[in-house]
């Protein structure tokens, strides 16, 4: 893969087909760049994931709030960044911390995924939470969160190829 940086900057409102639009273009992009398609799909898929995250448990407050999806990479690996605004009171953006030590405490994100699938599947109608170990097992990606002055959610999920 040829060394490459794609960022954007954009101001986002809490909608969900501005997810979708965020993943197709990000799609669309590193296909015209890239033979890898399927390399180009997974950094679709994980842009897309942690993009609804943000959408999902960010803090928006009518127009306002600045959403910064990143996307970076060398050979062998690329970096999706997404930060988004976060009430520090909201117990939210301690619960995404507690399911990436929960990924962590597998062997493999092989077995995360596994464990994740047989969760869903013996509680039903219960949210699935499988985004982000998605990202993890599909995506080949390490993943971390951090707040940023207190009022801003980063989150990063390094893939290797």
């Amino acid at each position: 893969m040829k060394p490459f940086n794609f960022s954007i900057d954009l101001p986002v409102q809490s909608n969900w087909r501005n997810v979708d639009l965020l993943r197709t273009s990000v799609q669309n992009c590193f296909i015209a760049v890239f033979a890898d398609v399927d390399g180009c799909n997974a950094i679709a898929m994980v842009t897309g994931e942690l993009v609804e995250n943000a959408v999902k448990y960010g803090y928006w407050t009518g127009d306002d709030g600045c959403f910064r999806l990143r996307v970076h990479g060398r050979r062998g690996s690329v970096t999706v960044t997404v930060e988004s605004p976060v009430d520090p009171a909201n117990p939210q953006a301690h619960d995404l911390e507690s399911k990436l030590r929960w990924i962590d405490e597998f062997p493999s994100p092989e077995a995360a995924y596994r464990a994740k699938l047989l969760e869903i599947a013996s509680q039903p109608g219960t949210a699935s939470g499988l985004g982000l170990v998605r990202c993890a097992y599909e995506g080949n990606s390490t993943l971390r969160c951090e707040t940023v002055e207190g009022s801003v959610l980063r989150v990063t999920a390094e893939m290797r190829f």
